[in-house]
């Protein structure tokens, strides 16, 4: 009786110790390894869940590096769009405007960020302002160009033009597809631009003036 009650001990422990490290883990404990004293079935079953629990910690701590690096790559991306200059949108591979950046609100004039979620179309339907750009937009992502396409769109709006250099690529499928727009107002670069182009024409028609009227001078001088 004596003998029974030892083996059952001997065999009731490393079970317990088993049960009570499979608790810990579906608490999300994977630190719990127990020692193996035996070769028969009990030892190769606690070897065997002592390698699972290590690869479970390991494939945990993996799971958690790559998310921090995720939220860090998303965080770092988000800072430059918050910093760019140019107005950045994109979409997914319906054209749903997933994400817009502050200074596309800035040179449009219009709360984008308000549209996120909303298909192309439906971004008009809550801006009207937003009809030429979107229409060139559309316009872009269904020619058949390769690579990136660009545009060139004049807004008018309370009197005033408005320039917009436009630039939008497909985004690859392997990353989700869809595709972006990256966009500038030049309205004030076309303005220095026809300064200096109607700076030149005065120039040459000062030079062209001044070419007869140096001869009649000289001939004026002869006279007197």
């Amino acid at each position: 009786l004596a003998s029974a009650s030892l083996l059952s001990e001997r065999l009731s422990a490393p079970l317990g110790m088993l049960a009570e490290g499979t608790r810990a883990i579906a608490q999300g404990d994977y630190s719990r390894r127990h020692l193996v004293q035996s070769r028969d079935e009990l030892g190769v079953l606690t070897e065997s869940f002592n390698l699972m629990t290590q690869q479970l910690e390991e494939a945990r701590a993996a799971a958690q590096h790559n998310q921090q690096a995720v939220e860090s790559a998303r965080a770092h991306l988000e800072s430059i769009l918050a910093n760019l200059s140019s107005g950045v949108l994109v979409f997914d591979g319906q054209l749903v405007l997933s994400k817009a950046n502050r200074s596309a609100e800035k040179i449009l004039q219009v709360p984008l960020i308000s549209l996120d979620g909303s298909i192309i179309e439906g971004c008009v339907g809550k801006e009207p302002r937003l009809d030429a750009l979107v229409a060139e937009i559309r316009e872009g992502f269904n020619s058949e160009e390769l690579g990136v396409w660009q545009r060139q769109l004049t807004r008018s709006e309370d009197g005033h033009n408005q320039v917009l250099l436009l630039r939008g690529t497909r985004l690859p499928k392997l990353s989700g597809g869809g595709g972006v727009v990256v966009f500038d107002d030049i309205t004030n670069l076309l303005q220095v631009q026809r300064a200096v182009a109607w700076g030149e024409v005065a120039r040459r028609l000062a030079h062209e003036i001044k070419n007869p009227l140096t001869p009649m001078k000289l001939s004026l001088q002869h006279l007197q």
